[in-house]
């Protein structure tokens, strides 16, 4: 079902207080002016994460919003201009944490899967050719979903899900091609999975899953390597990092292979860890973040075509622009810019169609999100 929200002045959007928050700040180095004051856009209670995805085949990204208390998910069509339209409002199920989106039923136009953290199950939302969604199906998976990711597992063309458990679980959903899925295998992946990222990591043509564990004291992160047949042998520790909660792959070095990028909130720190494409992993030393990191976004976002992170910071209030040198090193100190109370969730897009990445990042106890545009005069050279 869906609701519309209240309609929204766009141009009185932009408030003050976002305008405050943003301009000062930081703290570990005078930073490079390279994003405008942000937007902002309501939302609904405790956003948890926010999604970047073209949903309506219009080559603009719109932004998807998971709201755990308010039991919601919002989206806010983009219009190409680094604006949004009205937005609306998706039910789902209770204390949803967790989305994906990619195409299940073969039409071409976009759905949504989502963890319904407390119901214990996968709601499906079906795309609609007139921009609207449809509940499709509930897909039972055990208690608290609280990640969840999908790819072809199983080779057939039709995509598949995997949601890890909040204490020891990793189930595989396969895809019937309708909007349908059936639950294949389960695999312990404890301790406290986070969440996961998928890739090709040792170059046999089958899909990978990298995990982030959260558990206290637990110093790896985990690789389940796929057969082809949605199935996955057990899991490869991966020495390094420090309970960490959010993992992100990416080519960092340039080398045509995938590497891992993981935060640990709980000790301040990134991790690095270089894949060599044959399912392989060499960790790089540990680097300082501010209070808090959790998610990460990555891609160019200073301009020099070489890809850097970004990562938002939950206890410090901020979001860091980490530079990358394109050999899997990185510039330090990095950019810090505060954006307000508890920034939850930050995803990346060209949301205004200038060839330039921006970033939207939602405030958790304040039900906003802000869209940050990179501005085309940004002092490049001091990056």
């Amino acid at each position: 079902m869906v609701k519309k929200l209240l309609r929204l002045d766009l141009k009185t959007i932009a408030t003050l207080l976002g305008a405050l928050l943003f301009a000062g700040c930081v703290q570990s180095q005078p930073s490079p002016d390279l994003f405008a004051l942000p937007v902002s856009y309501m939302v609904g209670e405790k956003p948890e994460v926010i999604l970047a995805k073209d949903m309506n085949n219009d080559e603009f990204p719109d932004l998807l919003v998971v709201n755990s208390a308010s039991s919601s998910l919002t989206y806010l069509e983009g219009i190409g201009d680094g604006t949004f339209k009205d937005s609306q409002t998706i039910e789902t199920g209770r204390e949803p944490f967790a989305l994906d989106v990619a195409d299940f039923n073969g039409d071409r136009i976009p759905d949504i899967a989502l963890c319904n953290y407390g119901d214990g199950n996968v709601s499906i939302i079906l795309g609609q050719k007139d921009g609207l969604f449809k509940l499709k199906t509930e897909v039972k998976v055990g208690r608290l979903p609280i990640a969840i990711s999908s790819g072809d597992f199983n080779n057939d063309e039709i995509i598949d899900l995997a949601v890890s458990l909040r204490f020891n679980k990793l189930f595989i959903l396969l895809g019937v091609g309708d909007g349908t899925f059936k639950v294949a295998e389960a695999y312990q992946a404890g301790p406290t999975p986070a969440n996961m990222t998928i890739s090709d990591y040792n170059s046999d043509g089958n899909l990978d899953i990298a995990m982030a564990l959260n558990a206290v004291k637990v110093r790896h992160i985990k690789l389940f390597l796929g057969n082809g047949d949605g199935t996955f042998l057990p899991p490869k520790k991966i020495s390094g990092g420090n309970q960490s909660s959010f993992i992100i792959h990416h080519d960092m070095n340039l080398d045509g292979k995938a590497d891992l990028i993981a935060s640990s909130p709980m000790k301040d720190s990134l991790s690095i860890y270089m894949g060599d494409g044959k399912g392989k992993f060499s960790k790089q030393e540990d680097f300082a973040g501010e209070k808090g990191p959790h998610n990460i976004v990555v891609g160019d976002f200073t301009g020099d075509k070489v890809p850097d992170i970004v990562v938002c910071n939950r206890r410090g209030g901020s979001i860091s622009v980490i530079p990358g040198k394109g050999d899997g090193s990185f510039l330090y100190p990095h950019y810090n810019y505060v954006v307000g109370s508890q920034p939850r969730s930050i995803t990346g897009a060209d949301f205004n169609h200038d060839g330039m990445m921006d970033i939207a990042v939602v405030l958790y106890q304040k039900q906003i999100l802000e869209v940050f545009l990179r501005k085309a005069n940004a002092p490049l050279n001091d990056v």
